[in-house]
């Protein structure tokens, strides 16, 4: 099965070397009287969603990249922007959604989780960067949601898994790295650890199409048991 991505950030560069292709995508900017206005420039002009695009094409190679380019100047949008992009890409049944952002403002809660609870019951999975495994920002503590931030301990192929938290799963939180380029002076965060996640979702769902977000949540917490233990130094 060929996995649909869809990326909520900042476009996509569909030319940079870590990429080289998308399947096509939209903008999404605010317009008159609160309406959002959409159009056919999703190109990047931060890096970021190109950086996030890399490490999917670096982990599912042959994924259909849509970018929904909701940042433009800096990495904040407003909610309006947000809810028009998930329900766009939730409406076309992309099967993955990647959320490089959240919001912690109540009054957007509600349609924000109708709209999380609509993706679930088409088996859409929804990625969603947060702050940290105690963190309360939506969409990311929704349980019909994959919720990952950023733990430092990670390697870039550790996951962490919390099973009580608000926020399930910690990963690695750099891009690919780029030529000439000290690591702790590229991107990172939490958006990126995000990230790692949606890559290996993409990876078990092109294998396993029928699985549901129990199964893949259930997986990737045995992927994390195996980094724990091959941390400790015990054998796997």
């Amino acid at each position: 099965m060929t996995v649909s991505i869809a990326l909520i950030d900042s476009g996509i560069n569909p030319n940079h070397r870590h990429v080289r292709w998308v399947e096509g995508g939209l903008g999404f900017t605010p317009g008159p009287e609160g309406k959002v206005v959409t159009g056919p420039d999703f190109s990047d002009k931060i890096g970021h969603g190109t950086a996030i695009a890399g490490i999917f094409r670096e982990e599912a190679l042959s994924a259909r990249l849509y970018a929904l380019k909701i940042f433009h100047r800096d990495l904040y949008a407003p909610a309006s922007l947000l809810l028009a992009s998930l329900k766009w890409a939730v409406l076309r049944n992309i099967k993955i959604i990647h959320l490089s952002l959240g919001t912690e403002a109540k009054k957007h809660k509600s349609e924000l989780e109708a709209l999380c609870h609509t993706a679930f019951s088409k088996d859409i999975v929804i990625v969603a960067a947060a702050r940290s495994a105690d963190d309360r920002i939506f969409p990311s503590v929704f349980k019909t949601v994959i919720g990952v931030y950023w733990n430092q301990e990670c390697n870039p192929s550790d996951l962490i898994y919390h099973r009580n938290n608000t926020i399930e799963f910690g990963a690695y939180g750099y891009p690919r790295p780029l030529p000439g380029l000290p690591q702790e002076r590229n991107f990172h965060g939490h958006s990126f650890a995000a990230a790692r996640i949606t890559a290996r979702a993409a990876q078990l769902l092109e294998r396993h199409p029928d699985y549901t977000l129990s199964d893949l949540k259930t997986v990737l917490a045995e992927v994390a048991a195996l980094s724990e233990v091959s941390d400790s130094g015990d054998s796997v």
